[in-house]
């Protein structure tokens, strides 16, 4: 009968590695029971993820980060689960508020992109949020390059809770394009990316101890043999000592207790030391600095042959004479008497300087010459020539070699001579003499040196250098003998826990799995190209791989980290936000908001209807924040029925990064409420004439009521599944506010909905389209306008009921 096979053990927790215990041997069994006690026993803190209740996010606030300067970005959202879109033109805002809050809720976990964080308007930085979980409001805010704060019961701040930066880090619930986007590209970042959505953290610890305890065992374990080999290099030298020798070699590197006792008295048996002898060094004749040395004393003597006797008190003597003060010697000088044989007219003035110079010129050619000999000479001294015998040497060299007494003279006549030498008068043929009887002597001086030496470490083979090293190589084993155990415990328990590691990993990643080829599938309805697998493979630490399996037409490409090459940019996007969807949803996550930074990059507008049936379904459970500068999303989500906030970042032109919040989720309404704003203030500060102010009530009156009108042709369009250019073209032909009316009731009647009945409003409508051609009533006044806005806000309202 085959073999039952075994399964794979899932290690999530301290007990369950206290449960995968039973699969060890006894070694790596107390090693890990050793190294998990004080996180089986309670003693560590919760692990990530065990955060009090599902998180929400309430309010942001961002203020000197990035591209938004001194006047806060202020977000106010719904804390609950739905969907909010935040639309913005490229350089508003949006991406610094995103990262403004992934700054903050990570703690400042560094990017896998590029950002320079500093506001050139406004550089104290501070960001602020509110979350909450249904009972609680967790406010968290940082300043500067601080890091972030939990605000306490009593108001004051503390660090964040603990587990909530690696939950963070494992669930990812704020994601910006540029972190996700090279996912695809680079497969070994894929595979930390999707393991890292991954309650690994346990198995990781565990591994991080393991690893100490290997490299301290290592280490052990190298001292052991170095000692081994030191103590089995020196014994082997000993004569008598084979038996100790054969025991030390076959005992291996670690030996038993029993053992090492036996070494301890065998090592006390071994001769005592040898002192080591007082020896000089060799020396070695240089031919070619023997010949330098000759020629530098050659020139000596030429240059010396060159100058006279007494020439450094001649040339003394006459400059005397030509630069000495006194009324004699001046008178001399300019008479032209010579000081010495008394002629007159002779120019001895000149004869002296000649001779002055000539004299300066011959001296210094013989000082340098005989600098160079006596540099020569002791370079050549120091290397070529030997030093004074000590007693001790020579002591030596008479007891071992009685025969050679001839040269023990030699070398010390040779010493003498050498002591009262002058190489600068000394003949060259004496420099001769004495570096052949220096090479002759050195010759014979290196041999019996040699020899010396020779017997000396013969003879400390046997001494207590031997024992010494055996003392020192069971010292070694006692210090390390339990790091070198459980070293090799460890090894044993690093490869268990590897497979616990890839078992685990494999049964988590397979649901994760399942999820990103179903929104893969979702978000390419219309493709036929389908991803059929998804794995983790290759090594539990620096060589992770992503096994990916496509199939274009139901033909399998070859699985590997090479097949998104097939895919185009948007479909790259698709299957980057597909990998992380399912790792920021896992229901084990404390989060329940997803913040998505432009996730529609490179969508066309099939793949943009495709993600907001995903994200219809996952905001029942999550609170889905989506910044985009691209509004389609909105409305494929309002086509799909859900209500959906929508508000606007717009960057005000002060030159001061400031970013204005507006609500559009009734773009037409906008309109009103700032008609309100303006004529709000016309009691204190009136605005313009009567004309001009009526002219402006019936001009946004009525962009209101198109925009709306338009927004919900828009939404309800696509709900009647009519596609995006279709749209703009019946837009196009509506030319005016009754025509876009029939476009929207035509649409709400082929959905077999309750057409929109705005005949009460007729007489509105007809002064909005009159005015639309520069015919304004003449009789309008403050009461009028008011009237208007108060019908338009009244069509507004039902218009926004037709969407359902």
């Amino acid at each position: 009968m085959a073999a039952k096979k075994k399964q794979p053990r899932v290690v999530l927790s301290w007990r369950d590695v206290e449960a995968a215990a039973g699969d060890l041997d006894e070694g790596p069994q107390a090693l890990l029971r050793e190294l998990a006690e004080d996180y089986t026993s309670g003693k560590e803190a919760k692990g990530p993820g065990e955060l009090p209740g599902s998180w929400f996010l309430r309010s942001l606030e961002v203020q000197g980060h990035v591209g938004i300067g001194k006047v806060p970005l202020v977000l106010t959202l719904p804390p609950k689960p739905g969907i909010v879109v935040i639309s913005a033109s490229n350089g508003t805002g949006k991406t610094s508020a995103a990262d403004g809050l992934r700054h903050l809720l990570s703690d400042g976990v560094a990017r896998g992109y590029e950002l320079a964080e500093v506001n050139l308007h406004y550089v104290d930085r501070s960001i602020q949020a509110v979350l909450t979980n249904g009972q609680d409001d967790a406010k968290i805010g940082c300043r500067g390059n601080g890091p972030a704060r939990w605000q306490q019961p009593d108001g004051t701040y503390g660090p964040l809770p603990e587990g909530w930066k690696s939950a963070f880090e494992q669930y990812t619930p704020v994601l910006l394009y540029p972190e996700i986007a090279p996912l695809i590209e680079k497969p070994d970042k894929l595979h930390d990316f999707l393991k890292g959505g991954l309650p690994l953290v346990v198995l990781a610890k565990l591994q991080d101890l393991v690893d100490g305890v290997r490299r301290e065992g290592r280490a052990a374990k190298a001292a052991v043999e170095r000692a081994h080999s030191a103590a089995l290099a020196v014994i082997a030298k000993v004569t008598g000592a084979e038996a100790l020798a054969t025991l030390v070699e076959s005992s291996g590197h670690l030996p038993s207790t029993e053992q090492v006792a036996e070494f301890k008295a065998l090592a006390t048996t071994l001769p005592r030391a040898v002192r080591r002898p007082n020896l000089v060094r060799n020396w070695v004749v240089d031919a070619e600095a023997v010949e330098q040395l000759k020629e530098a004393v050659k020139a000596v003597h030429e240059a010396r042959v060159a100058v006279v006797p007494g020439a450094d008190a001649l040339r003394t003597s006459l400059e005397g004479l030509i630069r000495g003060k006194g009324e004699h010697l001046e008178h001399l000088r300019a008479s032209d008497v010579c000081p010495v044989c008394g002629t007159i007219g002779a120019e001895w003035l000149v004869a002296a300087r000649t001779a002055t110079d000539r004299l300066t010129v011959e001296l210094k050619t013989l000082n340098a010459a005989e600098l160079t000999a006596g540099e020569l000479w002791e370079r050549l001294r120091r290397a070529a020539l030997p030093e004074p015998l000590p007693v001790e040497t020579r002591e030596i060299l008479q007891g071992k070699f009685p025969g050679d007494g001839e040269f023990i003279d030699r070398w010390e006549r040779l010493s003498r001579r050498l002591t009262g030498l002058q190489v600068h008068t000394a003949p060259v043929e004496i420099i001769t003499e004495l570096v052949e009887e220096s090479e002759q002597v050195g010759r014979w001086y290196a041999g019996v040196r040699a020899k010396v030496v020779a017997d000396y470490e013969n003879a400390i083979s046997g001494t207590a250098l031997g024992g010494q090293q055996i003392k020192q190589w069971l010292d070694c084993v006692q210090r390390e003998r339990r790091a070198y155990v459980r070293g090799a415990s460890a090894d044993k328990l690093g490869k268990a826990v590897e497979l616990w590691i890839k078992d685990t990993r494999a049964s988590l990643f397979e649901p994760i799995a399942e999820k990103v080829t179903g929104y893969w599938k979702e978000l390419n309805r219309d493709s036929d190209l389908d991803v059929t697998g998804l794995k983790l493979a290759g090594g539990t630490r620096q060589a992770g791989k992503v096994s990916i399996s496509l199939a274009v037409g139901g033909t399998s490409v070859s699985p590997g980290p090479d097949a998104p090459k097939v895919l185009s940019t948007g479909q790259r996007n698709a299957l980057a936000l597909a990998t992380y969807l399912p790792r920021a949803t896992q229901l084990e996550s404390p989060f329940r908001f997803l913040v998505l930074d432009d996730p529609i990059h490179s969508f066309d507008s099939d793949r943009v209807q495709h993600l907001a049936r995903a994200l219809v379904e996952l905001s029942e459970i999550f609170q889905i924040v989506v910044l985009t500068h691209d509004e389609r999303l909105w409305r494929e989500l309002r086509a799909l029925g859900k209500h959906t906030r929508h508000l606007r970042l717009t960057r005000l032109p002060d030159g001061t990064s400031t970013v204005q919040v507006v609500d559009v989720t009734s773009p037409g309404m906008g309109f009103i409420e700032e008609l309100d704003r303006v004529f709000g203030v016309e009691v204190s500060h009136p605005l313009g004439t009567e004309s001009a102010r009526t002219i402006l009530a019936l001009t946004m009156c009525r962009q209101a009521l198109d925009t709306e009108i338009g927004e919900r042709v828009e939404i309800l369009g696509r709900r009647a599944g009519w596609s995006g250019d279709r749209i703009a073209a019946a837009r196009d032909k509506a030319a005016d506010t009754r025509k876009q009316l029939d476009l929207l009731n035509g649409i709400l009647a082929e959905l077999g909905e309750e057409q929109l009945n705005l005949q009460a409003f007729n007489s509105i409508i007809d002064t909005l389209s009159s005015a639309a051609h520069g015919r304004t009533p003449e009789d309008a006044g403050s009461g009028k306008r008011k009237q208007w806005i108060r019908q338009t806000r009244r069509m507004l309202q039902l218009i926004a009921r037709v969407e359902g």
